[in-house]
């Protein structure tokens, strides 16, 4: 997204994004004194819903974020299709989908760039840091220019030593050593994960109000950064998901709420009221913002959303039925936890 920033998001533009999310995925966009602009969720696929996105779309809107959440892939071909009808460009933040798949395409190369990351909790974990994939030479150019303090690379013009506006991203060794011992067990490690969720689909949509994610259309492969299912409290007497949750908890199996409403974060409104952005947006326009900001199927998942951490789909075929063992022990005593 910074890379991009050069020669596309800038100050004033606004950039369509997931609210489900982690705060990065649009903490980028303020970054570069642009405005995020959130489209709706869909409750089925923990995913960005394309049919909520072209109503978002304004004079001044560059791009499309699509987040694969969890390492879900979103539905793609949808997203690709508005950006081209209106000539914006897609940055997939594919942080969590190492080695997920849309249409047999791994996940990050179905947009003008993809993003990933190797932060510590992640599926290829070197401690920090993250990479840039794109088929735009130039583009990539600039990405490794600015990664490097500014400096010249390829087919960005020797004009000075520091041609670009750049900082230090640039990775130590150490860091990249981590990484590629990684890389030897990532494949074994995917389909470890695969094997075990697909397990788990099966077996958990057999619990009423238990109803696991659903791949987007045109989806293969996840990659499970986390599992996601929605727990349907009706189901369960009325048990809020917090004490299902420490229930759950409390039955050896580590769980937790996932993300909440991103787009209603405080940090939004302070950035609004700060007084640059104040000079770059209209008090009109964040009016309007605000009055857009009402995403029915994003509260609605954020309300029932529980998740699994990718390190326990590396368990035993015997470790995931003691997840559904639990899970039937809760619901089969849920009036015990209803009072």
């Amino acid at each position: 997204m910074s890379c991009y920033s050069q020669r596309g998001i800038d100050a004033g533009d606004e950039v369509i994004v997931s609210p489900f999310t982690f705060i990065a995925s649009y903490n980028v966009i303020f970054m570069n004194k642009a405005l995020p602009v959130f489209a709706d969720t869909d409750p089925e696929t923990f995913l960005i819903d394309p049919s909520t996105i072209e109503s978002r779309i304004t004079e001044r809107t560059a791009a499309i974020l699509p987040v694969h959440i969890y390492g879900l892939p979103c539905d793609m071909n949808s997203i690709n299709a508005i950006a081209i009808k209106h000539n914006l460009k897609v940055i997939e933040d594919a942080c969590q989908a190492w080695l997920a798949e849309y249409r047999g395409r791994k996940a990050g190369t179905l947009g003008d760039a993809g993003c990933f990351s190797f932060q510590n909790s992640k599926n290829l974990p070197a401690g920090e840091g993250g990479a840039i994939i794109s088929n735009n030479v130039e583009f990539m150019d600039r990405c490794t220019s600015i990664h490097n303090c500014g400096r010249p690379y390829g087919s960005i013009k020797r004009t000075s030593d520091y041609p670009i506006a750049g900082t230090n991203f640039r990775m130590q060794q150490f860091q990249a050593l981590i990484l590629m011992s990684q890389m030897n067990r990532i494949l074994t490690d995917a389909d470890i994960r695969l094997a075990n969720a697909l397990y788990l689909d099966e077996k958990l949509k057999q619990i009423p109000g238990i109803i696991p994610y659903k791949l987007a259309d045109g989806a293969t492969r996840s990659a499970y950064h986390l599992y996601p299912f929605r727990y349907i409290s009706n189901e369960f007497d009325g048990v809020p998901k917090e004490r299902f949750i420490r229930a759950l908890n409390a039955e050896g199996v580590p769980c937790s709420s996932g993300y909440g409403p991103q787009n209603r974060d405080g940090l939004i409104e302070d950035t609004f009221n700060s007084k640059g952005y104040k000079r770059l947006f209209s008090e009109s326009r964040l009016k309007k913002w605000r009055e857009e900001n009402v995403l029915p199927g994003n509260d609605k998942l954020c309300s029932e959303a529980v998740i699994f951490y990718q390190s326990m789909l590396l368990g035993s075929r015997s470790d995931m039925d003691d997840i559904v063992k639990a899970i039937t022990k809760i619901h089969e005593n849920r009036s015990s936890l209803a009072g």
